[in-house]
């Protein structure tokens, strides 16, 4: 008996979704919730070919503030899990190592470690 519905070969679309690239900037809604007291957590898989950490490193210090705790390694599992910059106003950026842009798929470990710090308040 032969199966319906099965496809024998896979197309690659993604040209035909129309959708708008530009959300615009963020950085005002960042701005006014640090501003409040709110905490905010930035990071990034050093390993992400889609939006390199380079280009979150340069977004996160075009907001402006003042860097208060300077690139450091921070751990996990007893091991170098990446980097951090703290600033001004609660404001955090950290790197993942070996993490590509679904942090929590490529290093679920790390990923549990720094939110559970970052939720409790806890340094990370």
């Amino acid at each position: 008996m032969k199966q319906k519905n099965v496809i024998s070969s896979w197309e690659i679309c993604t040209d035909r979704i129309v959708f708008d690239h530009d959300a615009g900037s963020m950085i005002s809604y960042h701005k006014n919730l640090t501003s409040k007291g709110y905490r905010a957590l930035i990071f990034s898989g050093d390993h992400d070919m889609c939006v390199p950490y380079t280009g979150s490193e340069a977004w996160t210090r075009s907001i402006g503030y003042k860097i208060v705790d300077e690139w450091r390694p921070w751990s996990s599992n007893g091991q170098v899990a990446g980097y951090t910059q703290g600033y001004d106003k609660n404001l955090t950026f950290l790197t993942i190592k070996g993490s590509g842009h679904t942090v929590p798929e490529y290093k679920p470990r790390e990923a549990l470690d720094f939110y559970k710090r970052f939720l409790a308040g806890l340094p990370i």
